[in-house]
């Protein structure tokens, strides 16, 4: 019995009516609807029956198996390594809806949460929405405090080719506590904050691959804002916004990734755990995890989140032999904590690294160092590129 409408499958075509024919989005249309994870077969069949109209026949076979597990391995030097497992039952009650358990264990972070996402879940205007929802638990040590959180949150997003707008509510009840005797030298607000946050957010990816691209441009935006719901409430709003270019002369890939992000102060202190934290993979690798705190100098820094972050990445890719890619990159980092401040001392990183790629993307490793104390240095291992 065919359990999924056809609307969540008309959703994920990107080839409409009344645009010209192209093989490229019919490829598309193929990945997004292999991407719900509910068909074991997908034809789409297109014929030229007039020089005006190619009309589409769209045949599918439902998922016969609808348990599937996945599970990831990473790890840098001062973090040790982070694994994760991923339990998605497919199809749950039909329409291609999903529930899922998402598991991260690793010496500084800790995650269980439950997720369910309804494909199709409205239409507006004739713009399909999705829903996700997800309700977890965390812990995470930084450098000078822990933070342990219980969350739920709920969003809807629409995707088109390459733009994606989505728009939701957090509920968050975060406690932080100081690590040792650190907070005696360096200020942590301490205690517990329960935050109810409404945010938006949009993407924008025109890159030709998103396991691992050679060329095109992304963009990703991000406000949040914490509501003053009572007098004790911490309120604030949080901006980050991200950039990423990447081109491929003959067999050169060149890519750079900026980032910015700032919170403002409106009412009572921000949860730690909420300011901007660098280092790690996708940050600057000559440090762990969001190991970075405040800059305080070229090659010191402190516990303190700041409320300002930049960070700008650039990176050369080219082969060596058959599958087999060498790397050199620099990534510059500044975190202030003044309102609005951009201005400081930066953290600059220069490395190198090696990657292989396979059909899930490249593996990496990469070896990062401080340019102005080679004592500060970060080895990382992850699949997938960051640009």
């Amino acid at each position: 019995m065919e359990t999924i409408d056809e609307e969540v499958v008309l959703s994920r075509l990107t080839a409409r009516e009344g645009e010209p024919f192209s093989i490229k989005k019919i490829k598309e249309s193929y990945e997004a609807l292999y991407g719900l994870g509910a068909f074991d077969a997908i034809t789409i069949h297109h014929n030229h029956k007039n020089n005006t109209i190619i009309p589409l026949q769209i045949e599918t076979k439902e998922i016969s198996k609808p348990w599937y597990f996945k599970g990831g391995l990473g790890h840098d030097t001062e973090v040790g390594f982070r694994f994760s497992a991923d339990a998605i039952r497919t199809n749950y009650m039909g329409n291609a809806k999903q529930v899922g358990l998402h598991l991260v264990y690793s010496q500084i972070e800790q995650v269980a949460e439950g997720s369910f996402f309804v494909p199709a879940w409205s239409s507006i205007s004739g713009y399909t929405i999705d829903m996700l929802s997800k309700v977890g638990y965390s812990k995470f040590v930084y450098s000078g405090f822990k933070e342990d959180k219980g969350y739920a949150w709920v969003v809807i997003d629409y995707d088109s080719e390459k733009l994606n707008l989505h728009a939701g509510l957090a509920l968050e009840n975060i406690t932080i506590s100081p690590l040792g005797d650190q907070h005696l030298t360096q200020k942590i607000e301490t205690g517990s904050f329960l935050l109810t946050t409404p945010f938006l957010g949009f993407t924008y990816d025109s890159r030709n691959s998103k396991l691992d691209p050679t060329y095109g441009y992304y963009f990703d935006g991000k406000i949040e804002y914490a509501l003053p719901y009572s007098q004790k409430a911490s309120a604030f709003l949080k901006y980050t916004l991200e950039g990423r270019a990447i081109y491929t002369f003959s067999d050169l890939t060149l890519s750079a990734v900026a980032k910015a992000g700032s919170v403002d102060q409106i009412q009572n202190e921000v949860p730690e755990s909420k300011l901007f934290f660098a280092g790690g993979a996708y940050s600057n690798r000559a440090y762990g995890h969001k190991r970075v705190g405040v800059i305080l100098s070229p090659t010191s820094y402190g516990i303190q989140g700041g409320s300002n972050m930049a960070n700008l990445s650039l990176e050369a890719n080219y082969p060596l032999w058959e599958e087999l890619y060498g790397a050199v990159f620099t990534d510059n980092t500044l975190l202030t904590n003044d309102k609005y401040d951009f201005s400081g001392d930066i953290l600059s990183t220069a490395g190198v690294g090696v990657r292989y790629k396979t059909p899930i993307g490249p593996l990496k490793i990469d070896i990062g160092m401080n340019v102005q104390d080679t004592s500060q240095y970060g080895v990382f291992f992850q699949i997938g590129q960051s640009f």
